[in-house]
């Protein structure tokens, strides 16, 4: 087994296809089906924080993420605090986290000191799996857009 096709949230690279909704079926299919509902484009509010819980569903390779510009805080392994027997903090701050299939991670995404209107990128290091196999664009990459607010319903940036 080989894996080919690198998926975020259930969809390849959203920010190139814009696909804010259902993704379009590949020919020849004629019927479009329900497909991820909702975008992976993380938006934060400037000096705000997004949390996420990171799962490889992979069976066969290693993913490693990577977040340059937004740090990195790593709170839990596998659905657990990070604390030690003692119940000391294990915590810890980096630009770049690796998981292995069936392992999760919960990370906070630090936006403080950051000002609205920048854009960075949650992605992944490994250049074969941003193509997906033959297609030019896809695989694990999505925008980290920090905005002057975030509707709490939508998570939209608002201005």
């Amino acid at each position: 087994m080989k894996d080919k096709y690198f998926l975020l949230n259930g969809r390849k690279l959203t920010p190139i296809n814009g696909e804010p909704g259902a993704i379009p079926p590949s020919p020849p299919t004629a019927t479009l089906h329900a497909s991820q509902p909702l975008p992976t484009i993380i938006n934060i509010p400037a000096n705000g924080r997004a949390l996420l819980r990171i799962s490889d569903l992979d069976v066969t390779e290693y993913q490693t993420l990577a977040s340059l510009g937004v740090r990195m805080h790593v709170i839990g392994y596998n659905a657990r605090l990070l604390r030690d027997l003692a119940g000391n903090d294990m915590t810890y701050f980096t630009n770049s986290i690796t998981l292995a299939g069936g392992e999760s991670l919960d990370v906070i995404l630090d936006a403080t000191g950051l000002t609205a209107g920048q854009k960075y990128y949650l992605y992944t290091p490994n250049l074969d799996h941003l193509s997906n196999d033959a297609e030019n664009f896809g695989g694990l990459m999505t925008e980290v857009n920090i905005c002057t607010t975030v509707d709490p319903t939508t998570k939209a940036c608002g201005i």
